[in-house]
């Protein structure tokens, strides 16, 4: 299950290496990737290394100072550590961070028939919900916050609740959304329903699941527009109007940032400046994905009204229901289509890619 490792300036995927006549030895390793930052539209590469799990804070560590001590500071479009490499190059880069451990690392081809393959990644909305663990009579509890808003009472009442039923620890996802693990079997139903009462939904929604969003213009300069209040809006509206059977996930970020990753969502929203009464509004890209599914979202359509926006949205996902294959993801329906422009009108279309 991909965390979307693979998105960020440094990545680590576990693997696991069976017995081989490279002198490997067999057992659990770290992948690293470096130089993912998908607001400029690039994954992490992969390092062509292993690293031992007891050794992994301390190469990253060691990556980390590299990129302070020779990272670009002064301009902003360029200081993370993509740029870096792109001028220096992955074995360049890696000698110094070797300088640096004062040892060598462990090589591995990204292709190397090794390492078993990784589990597919889930384009969808993983561990909200009651799952088992792999210590019997135990469970895990995922909970659904709404793009993230949490308030000090909300947070003191889980902290509660862990207490009461787990052993007091709370894990975060990627997705803005929280676990509560180690839940003896008898308090599952229980503490799912206090955590529903709380305002967390521990319950699988195809759709409200799936939004992610920045902080928004409330509190950032950068933002363009309020992505936490419009995608609560946007969340009751399509709520109210479609009825999804697979997972989608939408994306809102304020600015080309990026910080909520649109380029990777199954629908990505840039707010920026808009024709209506608001002023706010939303780029739209399609068909991102992350893991196995890596691809970076297309724009098809631009600076989107706040005040469209819900019924642009709804289009988009009806289009889908009523035109997929069978079983086919949203993501995948997007990435079988192409944009064109439209000779009549000058809008941009999606159109069934010709197969040969």
């Amino acid at each position: 299950m991909s965390s979307v490792e693979d998105t960020n300036d440094i990545g680590a995927t576990a693997v696991e290496i069976g017995a081989n006549d490279q002198g490997i030895e067999p057992g659990l390793w770290f992948r690293i990737g470096l130089g993912g930052v998908t607001g400029h539209k690039t994954f992490a590469s992969d390092w062509g290394v292993l690293v031992k799990p007891e050794e992994l804070n301390k190469v990253i560590l060691a990556i980390v100072r590299v990129f302070i001590r020779d990272g670009d500071r002064t301009n902003r479009k360029k200081a993370r550590l993509k740029y870096l490499l792109e001028g220096r190059g992955l074995d360049g880069f890696r000698n110094d961070v070797e300088a640096v451990l004062g040892y060598t690392l462990q090589s591995l081809a990204p292709d190397s028939p090794l390492q078993l393959p990784r589990r597919f990644s889930q384009q969808g909305h993983s561990h909200v919900g009651a799952y088992p663990q792999k210590q019997e009579g135990l469970h895990y509890i995922g909970a659904s916050v709404p793009v993230g808003q949490l308030t000090a009472r909300q947070l003191e009442r889980i902290a509660d609740i862990a207490d009461s039923y787990g052993t007091g620890e709370i894990r975060l996802t990627v997705w803005q959304n929280f676990i509560v693990p180690n839940v003896p079997t008898a308090f599952v139903a229980t503490a799912s329903k206090a955590l529903r009462k709380l305002g967390f939904p521990t319950d699988q929604s195809p759709l409200r699941n799936g939004f992610v969003a920045c902080t928004g213009n409330r509190y950032c300069k950068y933002a363009a527009s309020d992505t936490k209040g419009h995608a609560i809006a946007m969340m009751d509206y399509l709520d109210k109007r479609v009825k999804l059977d697979t997972p989608v996930n939408i994306h809102f970020t304020g600015c080309a940032h990026s910080c909520a990753q649109h380029f990777m969502g199954d629908i990505g929203l840039l707010g920026t400046k808009a024709k209506g009464e608001s002023g706010e509004g939303y780029h739209i890209t399609v068909g991102g994905g992350f893991g196995e599914n890596r691809m970076v979202g297309r724009q098809i359509f631009s600076a989107v009204p706040y005040e469209s926006l819900g019924t642009t949205l709804e289009a988009m996902l009806k289009t889908y229901l009523a035109k997929r294959q069978p079983e086919e993801s949203f993501h995948k329906f997007c990435n079988r289509h192409s944009v064109v422009i439209c000779r009549c009108c000058s809008r941009k279309r999606w159109v069934e890619r010709h197969r040969f």
